[in-house]
């Protein structure tokens, strides 16, 4: 029963990493993405925001709530791996800008898969795993099946019209898979989690994140400045496991804190999005005039 359900969980997990990034590439529009990518301010906010600021509030944040090894691991992967998937429907219940969600997206994929194999060695170092062990999953999981969504929107949008539904649907069923076979398997290691802050380290460190990244957007129009924000707030889930499934002797408790964000990204971020819409101009214009 234990191997059925370790074998379950690592197909799961795949599908999941592959069908949220394919997804996402058959959603962006390249074109819209590159005239954002023009925007210095807007990209060197994100880049900031998302690869300077994220890290270090991790560390911060971990050390001050002396986690145990394993889950401070595991908050410090999601430190290097900002946005989620689903970003681009956050960025519509936010009214933010479709352009730059695009962009943002772009940016936070090759950031992860740089940064990700140079410094996971140095923050890590018990993880033993080289920069080439990290890049290599990254490079299968992450940058492939992104590669192959814009492909497929790049051939023929009709047809990206069509998948994306398809395979939205199999990375939510992919998810309540991973979310159940995870618990079965780690259940006690999530009880656990409870009483060693473990939980609560990723609340404060997303709210943490929410007002870092907003308050280094000033002076951004509302609908960039919601892009940077939420996605610096979530976390790209499968690119934080890609290091530990690469691994075979990492702690299961580091992946235990990777899955368990895979909730907490979802609420926080839709809690986000909907603060974020009530600031939106429209929102504001037609609650005065109304």
């Amino acid at each position: 029963m234990t191997d059925l359900l370790k074998y379950t969980l690592q197909v799961a997990l795949v599908s999941f990493m592959l069908g949220s990034l394919v997804d996402v590439g058959l959603k962006l529009e390249l074109k819209d993405a590159w005239v954002a990518l023009h925007d210095s301010r807007f990209v060197i906010a994100s880049v900031l925001s998302g690869f300077v600021v994220g890290p270090i509030l991790a560390v911060v944040i971990a050390r001050l709530l002396a986690l145990p090894t394993p889950y401070e691991l595991g908050l410090l992967l999601l430190g290097l791996t900002p946005c989620a998937p689903f970003l681009p429907l956050l960025s519509d219940v936010a009214k933010a800008d479709a352009a730059y969600t695009a962009a943002f997206i772009v940016i936070a994929a090759l950031g992860t898969i740089i940064l990700m194999p140079i410094a996971v060695p140095f923050v890590a170092p018990d993880l033993h795993a080289g920069p080439g062990v990290i890049a290599r999953p990254l490079l299968l999981l992450v940058l492939a099946p992104f590669g192959v969504g814009i492909g497929v929107r790049s051939l023929s949008r009709r047809w990206a019209d069509r998948f994306d539904p398809v395979v939205r649907k199999v990375v939510v069923l992919n998810i309540v898979v991973l979310l159940a076979t995870a618990f079965l398997q780690n259940w006690r290691d999530m009880v656990g989690a409870v009483g060693t802050f473990a939980i609560a380290a990723q609340f404060i460190y997303y709210t943490g994140l929410a007002a870092c990244s907003y308050a280094l957007t000033v002076g951004l129009p509302h609908n960039k400045r919601s892009v940077v924000t939420l996605g610096v707030a979530t976390r790209n889930v499968g690119a934080a496991l890609a290091p530990l499934s690469a691994v075979p002797d990492a702690d299961p408790r580091s992946s235990t804190m990777c899955i368990l964000a895979a909730c907490i990204t979802l609420l926080m971020g839709f809690v986000l999005a909907k603060i974020l819409n009530r600031f939106a101009p429209e929102r504001r214009l037609k609650i005065r005039t109304g």
